[in-house]
């Protein structure tokens, strides 16, 4: 049995925290988020994409990235997540967020390597119910070098504990009415730790597996 995980993120993994986020200083948390999708499921999540740029009678070709919705939209957004959980109990929706003043050292001077460790947390036990997994990260997210590094991280990891054969693609969320699902889902997330923006989150998180990292 196959799967495809749709990765993405939100918040940024910079480590200036004497400035406010947005005014000079970075985001205190950031976010990973991914759907898992049961191959040749992807339209229940492009269907609901695809319903904002109707609504707003703009084409996908031109980008609507989560951060340009309106909260009645990020509503709208987390109520569907209900919708495609009732019809598809199979797929999955999951994040995990840390609070990156928390983080140490070592993750702060190669962070790099607390976004592959995320990724682990979050998807290694999800991996290794499949066969094979398609693994599409968003492109922009990760540097080229920084790609080979997340794929081989993450396919040691599978072989310790499983025979899942991983391929990772990473795509372009401009590219993908999926991807740009999980921008959304993962905006959601991160906006409610970041800034307590809840509205949306209220009603997406009891449909969303989560995780923290360093909270404690």
């Amino acid at each position: 049995m196959g799967a495809t995980i749709y990765l993405d993120e939100s918040g940024c993994l910079g480590w200036k925290f004497d400035q406010p986020y947005g005014r000079g200083g970075s985001s205190r948390y950031f976010t990973l988020a991914a759907t898992v999708i049961p191959d040749g499921r992807e339209a229940c999540l492009e269907r609901v994409v695809r319903g904002f740029y109707k609504k707003r009678g703009r084409g996908t070709d031109n980008e609507l990235k989560s951060v340009a919705m309106k909260s009645g939209e990020r509503v709208h957004f987390s109520n569907s997540l209900a919708n495609i959980k009732t019809k598809n109990p199979d797929i999955v929706f999951t994040s995990i967020t840390v609070r990156k003043e928390r983080a140490n050292k070592a993750f702060r001077d190669h962070p790099n390597r607390l976004y592959n460790y995320m990724a682990k947390c979050l998807l290694l036990d999800l991996m290794i119910q499949y066969d094979s997994v398609c693994f599409i990260p968003d492109a922009r997210s990760i540097k080229v070098e920084s790609k080979y590094a997340l794929h081989d991280y993450l396919a040691t990891e599978l072989a310790s504990t499983s025979d899942t054969v991983l391929h990772t693609t990473p795509w372009e969320s401009k590219d993908s009415l999926a991807l740009q699902f999980v921008d959304v889902m993962a905006g959601i997330v991160w906006s409610h730790y970041e800034f307590g923006n809840s509205d949306a989150y209220r009603a997406a998180a009891p449909h969303i597996g989560q995780r923290q990292l360093f909270f404690y």
